[in-house]
């Protein structure tokens, strides 16, 4: 179903359940949890009385899900279609006393600073710093991230499960380098996102400040309540 996605186009709709379950062969509950995920996503939108489509927007809206898995920029964008690059502007061991609060470590901590610029297509769609714990998450220090997913990286190397997401938005100024990066004056207003990722634990994760360009400053979150399980029948 995700891989039908990427060949939909924004606004198309998606055919009957019972059309649906034919071409895959399975029941029509099987169906509505796979149609509720893309939902989570960000892929799908249902419409009441008319049905369900392919989201509207493209490469120029961001998408923040927040449900039961965080994906992250990188994968979101994927699944959308589009063509996700990164340029790695640093990966080194930092010292930010204020910073390693945020992540519940002591003011001296070692800290990994992952600092990032991502393009959808060839436009410039974040400035992105990282920063993670240094003594648990080392291995990100030897990897390149120009083509791939941290937050996938951190799944796969160390059996983590991302599950919440503390964001934050507000208007940042941006000066000197960033300022270039956009190419915008020093001292002009940007969205900026501050992320706090948690582990199904309750455990900080990573810490991360996302900046948008003047002219890519819409983001769209997905919101949903947990889906209740209901009582356990013995």
């Amino acid at each position: 179903m995700r891989e039908r996605m990427r060949g939909m186009d924004p606004g198309d709709q998606l055919p009957t359940e019972s059309d649906l379950c034919e071409q895959y062969r399975v029941s029509r509950i099987t169906l509505r949890h796979a149609v509720e995920d893309l939902i989570q996503e960000g892929l799908l939108v249902r419409r009441q009385g008319r049905g369900t489509f392919r989201t509207e927007g493209g490469p120029g809206t961001e998408h923040e899900v927040i449900s039961d898995h965080i994906l992250g920029f990188y994968r979101q964008q994927q699944d959308l279609g589009n063509v996700v690059h990164t340029k790695v502007l640093s990966n080194e061991v930092a010292n930010e006393p204020e910073v390693a609060r945020r992540l519940g470590l002591a003011d001296d901590a070692s800290l990994i600073r992952l600092e990032r610029l991502r393009y959808v297509g060839p436009n410039l769609k974040q400035h992105v710093v990282t920063f993670l714990p240094a003594t648990r998450f080392s291995k990100v220090l030897h990897e390149d991230f120009s083509d791939g997913s941290l937050y996938a990286f951190l799944e796969g190397h160390y059996a983590v499960r991302l599950v919440e997401n503390e964001v934050v938005v507000r208007l940042q100024p941006i000066y000197d380098d960033i300022a270039g990066y956009f190419g915008v004056d020093n001292g002009t207003p940007v969205l900026a996102m501050d992320s706090t990722v948690f582990d199904e634990f309750g455990s900080i994760i990573a810490f991360g400040v996302a900046l948008h360009p003047p002219l890519d400053a819409e983001v769209r979150f997905v919101i949903r309540a947990q889906k209740d399980v209901g009582p356990v029948q013995e």
